[in-house]
C-alpha cells in the first residue's frame, strides 16, 4: 500500500495532462481506464494506482457517485470540509444542491488554506488535469482514502447536525432557525428536542425532508433563506475578468471563458461563464460554426473552426489553432 504523499506525487505528474482534440476525453488516462467518457474520477483512479493507492480510494472508479457511496459505506465520508485533510478525494456539484446524487467532479486535496478555501488536483477540468483553488461552495464533501500509515481520523460525526450534536455550529444553526422563523431557541450549543422540532419545521416550510437532520441541502436552504430567497442560491463559478489572452496556445479556462462570452455575444448562446469546455459550450461553437452539433469534438468539428480562422486545415486541434483562436477572440473577430 502507498501513502499520502506518493497520491499527490503520482497527481501532480498528471499536471497539463491534456484531451486530444479538446472535448474529446481522449488522452492517456482514459486509454489506461479503458474507457473514453469524463474522466475526473478515472484520473483520481489513474494517480491511485500509479502509487499503490487503489486500495486505499476504495478501487477504480469511473462514475464520481458510485466512488462517494463507496466511501460513505466504508464510513470514511465527511459532508462540508471540516477537517478536510491534502490527499483527501473531495467531490463537487456545480449545481450547489450539495447532495451525493447530484455529484459531477472530483478532485485530490493538494493543500487546505485559513480562508476556508483548498488547492485541488483535477482532472477533466476544462479539457485537462489542472491545479484549481476552490471554495466550500460546490463541495458535497470529502472521502478519506485509507492510506498506509498516514491517514488521519474522520472528525467525529460527518458533517451532520443531529439530536446529540454539540458546539459553535449548532449554536449557529439555533440562532438561524431563530432568525427565519422565530423559533425561539436557547443558543447553547446543544442540539435538543427542542432544535429538532424546529430544523423539522425549517424543513417541511421548505419542501425538504423532514428527518430533523441539518445537514448540506439544509445548510444550503438556510443560506437562502438569510438571503430572503425562496431557493438554494446556485454558485457562481470563479472566472477571471476579461483580460487580453496569452497566445500561449493553450486552451484553458481563460481562453474557454473568452469563447464562452463571444458565443453569448455573436450567437446568443445563453452559456454561463465559466471556463469549462463542456457539452454546452461545445454543441453553441458546432452551431455557430455550423456543423452538426452533437457535442463531440470531432474532426469536422474541428476543421470547420480552423477554416474559420484562416489556419492550416488538418482536422487536428493543435496548439497552432488555439493561438489562432486565441488571437481572434483578443482582435474580437472570431
Amino acid at each position: 500500500m502507498g501513502n499520502v504523499q506518493g497520491m499527490l506525487a503520482a497527481a501532480r505528474k498528471l499536471l497539463g495532462t491534456t484531451e486530444h482534440p479538446p472535448g474529446s476525453n481522449r488522452n492517456a488516462i482514459t486509454k489506461w481506464y479503458g474507457f473514453t467518457g469524463p474522466w475526473c474520477d478515472m484520473a483520481v483512479s489513474y494517480a491511485a494506482a500509479h502509487s499503490d493507492n487503489l486500495p486505499a480510494i476504495g478501487g477504480k472508479f469511473a462514475l464520481t457517485t458510485a466512488h462517494a457511496r463507496a466511501f460513505q459505506k466504508k464510513g470514511r465520508w465527511h459532508y462540508g470540509i471540516g477537517g478536510i485533510r491534502p490527499g483527501d478525494i473531495v467531490f463537487f456539484d456545480w449545481s450547489g444542491s450539495r447532495s451525493i446524487g447530484a455529484i459531477d467532479h472530483v478532485g485530490i486535496v493538494e493543500a487546505v488554506h485559513s480562508n476556508r478555501t483548498i488547492t485541488t488536483l483535477e482532472g477533466n477540468t476544462s479539457n485537462a488535469f489542472r491545479r484549481r483553488r476552490r471554495s466550500s461552495a460546490c463541495i458535497v464533501g470529502y472521502g478519506r482514502p485509507a492510506y498506509t500509515g498516514g491517514s488521519a481520523p474522520l472528525p467525529s460525526g460527518d458533517g451532520i447536525l443531529r439530536l446529540g450534536s454539540k458546539g459553535q455550529a449548532v449554536k449557529t444553526l439555533q440562532k438561524n432557525l431563530n432568525t427565519v422563523q422565530k423559533a425561539g431557541l436557547t443558543v447553547d450549543g446543544e442540539f435538543g428536542p427542542a432544535t429538532q422540532k424546529a430544523v423539522k419545521t425549517f424543513q417541511a416550510n421548505h419542501h425538504l425532508k423532514a428527518d430533523g437532520e441539518y445537514g448540506p441541502q439544509s445548510a444550503a436552504m438556510m443560506k437562502a433563506a438569510l438571503a430572503g430567497k425562496k431557493a438554494p442560491i446556485r454558485p457562481k463559478a470563479l472566472v477571471a475578468a476579461p483580460a487580453t489572452l496569452e497566445l500561449d496556445g493553450i486552451f484553458g479556462p481563460a481562453t474557454c471563458a473568452a469563447l464562452q462570452r463571444t458565443l453569448n455575444s455573436r450567437d446568443k448562446a445563453g452559456l454561463e461563464v465559466d471556463g469549462a469546455f463542456g457539452p454546452l459550450t461545445i454543441t453553441a461553437l458546432q452551431r455557430y460554426l455550423k456543423v452538426t452539433a452533437d457535442g463531440i469534438v470531432g474532426p469536422k468539428t474541428v476543421t470547420a473552426l480552423q477554416n474559420h480562422l484562416a489556419t492550416p486545415a488538418g482536422g487536428e486541434w493543435d496548439a497552432t489553432t488555439t493561438r489562432a483562436l486565441q488571437k481572434a477572440l483578443n482582435a474580437d473577430s472570431f
